[in-house]
């Protein structure tokens, strides 16, 4: 009885040394909805395994009640469906992650934060992306998205456009979509003007990799044919923005229009 006390203290130990380090950079990272689904899952984990004891003794006590055993059991169902849509969610974002095509027609690439004239850094290394695209398939198409934003004084559409003419890419090869203020938008808008000049298939979205599955539905909705190349992400920033990328598919799932497409 004793040895397995040892064992689950020591469980415990390190499930809450783990979820702390994840909790703290959680909270020194950007905020974003990731953030804080890290604070508070990391940190109902902590709280869960530090007041075991007390938390045991309450779920007994309202298992005991019929109203509050059907209340946790339906609590405990939420969760499970949340658990299994965002394991369905990471499956589908891996398998996005890299879809390639030899011979793209044309390369979307989706917008991203602009600071005054200036690309982000996530912008940065979609451009660059999308650059290694065009490069190996001189012949595509680069459809450039996004209107200008709050801090922005030009359109992300347009910043890109400067990027891929500094780095001698023909102007008539460059499609400009500056109307767009969200991913929807931007896919939706890009396919308009792509099946306008009869491509609908053997396109290419450049987003960064855990963008790559969401982008994917909307070019789905759109009626086009997509593969994928992705920007990398730096690492610290990947698991914030992975887990702000589940609450973004949750709300596509639930409140997306999909008449918009």
């Amino acid at each position: 009885m004793q040895q397995k006390s040892h064992r689950s203290i020591i469980i415990r130990t390190i499930i809450i040394a783990f979820s702390s380090v994840m909790l703290v950079w959680s909270l020194c990272n950007k905020i974003t909805e990731g953030t804080y689904v890290g604070i508070f899952g990391f940190g109902g984990i902590i709280a869960a395994c530090v007041f075991q004891k007390p938390l045991f003794r309450a779920v007994k006590f309202c298992w005991s009640k019929i109203a509050l055993r059907i209340t946790i059991l339906a609590l405990g169902s939420v969760v499970a469906v949340l658990a299994g849509m965002c394991i369905f969610f990471s499956v589908n974002m891996l398998l996005r992650v890299n879809v390639p095509i030899n011979e793209p027609k044309a390369v979307i690439v989706l917008g991203c934060l602009v600071k005054g004239e200036e690309p982000s850094p996530m912008l940065n290394a979609r451009m660059n992306a999308a650059l290694d695209v065009y490069e190996k398939a001189p012949d595509t198409l680069l459809v450039v998205c996004g209107g200008k934003g709050n801090g922005e004084s030009i359109s992300e559409a347009e910043a890109m456009r400067r990027y891929f003419a500094e780095h001698n890419v023909p102007a008539e090869k460059i499609i400009c979509e500056d109307n767009s203020t969200s991913t929807e938008e931007n896919i939706f808008y890009a396919s308009e003007i792509l099946k306008e000049m009869g491509i609908i298939d053997n396109i290419t979205i450049v987003t960064n990799e855990f963008h790559q599955y969401r982008a994917y539905v909307f070019a789905k909705r759109a009626g086009i044919s997509t593969g994928s190349y992705s920007a990398r992400t730096y690492w610290l920033n990947l698991p914030n923005y992975w887990l702000r990328e589940w609450a973004g598919l949750f709300h596509q799932l639930v409140f997306s229009n999909k008449n918009t497409v």
